[in-house]
């Protein structure tokens, strides 16, 4: 199979090839057609030149001078004629100029007669001697006025003929020694062309072992391969980048499933040990089946977080009120707030804000931001919930006066498993680190966006801006 180098340099040679043979052909027909016409230029020159004459010499009024005398002549070649015949309408020839014995002309009475007289015709013929002769014949009116006579001049084309085939034999030397050094060159620019191409290939190989901090060298300039290289980098980065996370995700998801799993264990080998009261079975059975909700959640948010990468998680949206539904949002987690001695607000936008939206997925980015403002507030603290259209948008707010988040922590809030470095001894304050990654997914997957605010000790601030139904 042909290599991209080869191919590149035989498409080049094809069409160099092409054009350096219409070249050639164009050129020799225009060689061909401008001598041809300096030779008939000159004869019709002659011609009118001889036809001036004889009416001067014949005393009758002559014609116009020739229109290429004066000026003209000087910029026109003049070509002594090999043959001079003055014919009359017999066909007799009355008069006769030759170069060469054998340059003599036959007469054709019938075609001269065909003549239109004051006009100059041109003809090709080939003698018998085999030489190819250019004929310029001319119908010319007697002096009388009752007859007319032919004015022929010949030109021999041997000169035409030689300087063709030198032109062919130029053409002939020329066009094989332009496609030698074509080749060369086309092969020099595939080479070069496709250097960089090399050496991404020898990248990719690399990277395709298993190196993915590999990164192709960008050429200084930005051209095609350079887009291409700059292209692939980007895309090794993010492919790195989704490798890192993917490995990440895996260790924390085999902790996280580990932990339970290791206490539900221990507490069933402790407990199987010996014989025990029904009420210390009781215990155990409700602490494992705690556990047992607990990776149930877990590996139902993994799951929906999986099928979101994935886009096998379809939104079912439909025109919704938010301001209904975080009114009732408020009010089925006011009792959670209630029981940690939390003071729950809503701030309705006092009127309708309709979004194209997944209810139940709007449901739940309410409830984790509301679940984790509660987990992260200290008893008697406040939690507000408003709601406001802005710039085509709908604006819920989430606010709470907790401990904050640590700038540090920030830009990783929304990370899988990530939990916030602030210590705390509040068992319900614990999780497993993907209730905003699950918020960020709805948002995103509505074209929307998430901000956050915070202030360590003095609260923080959830902002979700989802667009208005047009």
């Amino acid at each position: 199979m042909l290599s991209l180098r080869l191919k590149l340099t035989v498409y080049y040679l094809a069409i160099l090839t092409a054009v350096l043979l219409l070249f050639g052909v164009a050129i020799y027909f225009y060689l061909t057609r401008s001598l041809l016409t300096t030779i008939d230029e000159s004869l019709a020159f002659q011609v009118e030149k001889i036809e001036f004459i004889m009416a001067v010499g014949a005393g009758v009024e002559p014609p116009s001078r020739p229109q290429t005398d004066g000026e003209n002549q000087e910029e026109l070649l003049q070509l002594s004629p090999h043959v001079i015949q003055i014919i009359n309408e017999q066909g007799r020839i009355t008069d006769e100029n030759l170069a060469s014995p054998k340059d003599r002309l036959p007469v054709d009475l019938k075609a001269l007669m065909k003549l239109k007289a004051g006009k100059t015709e041109f003809d090709s013929i080939k003698l018998g001697s085999g030489e190819a002769m250019r004929v310029a014949t001319r119908r010319v009116k007697d002096h009388d006025g009752d007859g007319s006579y032919f004015i022929r001049l010949g030109h021999s084309l041997e000169a035409l003929r030689s300087a063709r085939r030198h032109a062919l034999i130029v053409l002939g030397i020329a066009i094989p020694i332009a496609l030698l050094l074509g080749s060369f060159g086309g092969l020099l620019l595939a080479n070069q062309a496709l250097s960089p191409v090399d050496r991404i290939t020898s990248a990719a190989e690399r990277i395709a072992k298993g190196d993915l901090a590999e990164r192709v060298p960008v050429p200084e300039k930005m051209d095609e391969i350079g887009r291409l290289a700059a292209t692939f980098n980007h895309m090794i980065s993010r492919l790195q980048a989704a490798f890192e996370r993917q490995k990440q995700f895996t260790s924390d998801a085999s902790h996280e499933l580990r932990t339970p799993l290791a206490v539900m264990r221990g507490e069933i080998e402790i407990t199987l040990r010996r014989d025990r009261p029904p009420d210390e079975y009781k215990r155990v059975l409700t602490s494992n089946l705690e556990e047992i909700l607990r990776l149930t959640r877990l590996i139902e948010d993994l799951l929906m977080l999986a099928r979101g990468d994935s886009g096998q998680v379809e939104l079912r949206c439909e025109p919704v009120d938010l301001d209904k539904l975080c009114q009732q949002m408020a009010e089925y987690i006011t009792p959670l707030a209630a029981q940690r001695e939390q003071s729950l607000t809503y701030n309705s936008a006092g009127a309708e804000i309709i979004v194209n939206a997944d209810m139940q997925r709007i449901k739940q980015l309410l409830l984790n931001l509301l679940d984790n403002a509660i987990k992260y507030t200290e008893p008697g603290g406040k939690i507000t919930l408003s709601l406001k259209a802005e710039d085509k948008c709908a604006v819920m707010a989430v606010s709470d006066t907790g401990r904050g988040i640590p700038t540090e922590d920030l830009p990783h809030i929304f990370e899988r498993f990530f939990r916030r470095s602030a210590k705390t001894s509040d068992r319900s304050a614990s999780g497993f680190g993907l209730g905003l990654s699950i918020v960020k997914w709805i948002v995103d997957s509505h074209g929307g966006k998430i901000e956050t605010k915070s202030q360590t000790g003095r609260g923080t601030e959830f902002i979700v801006r989802l667009p208005l139904s047009s």
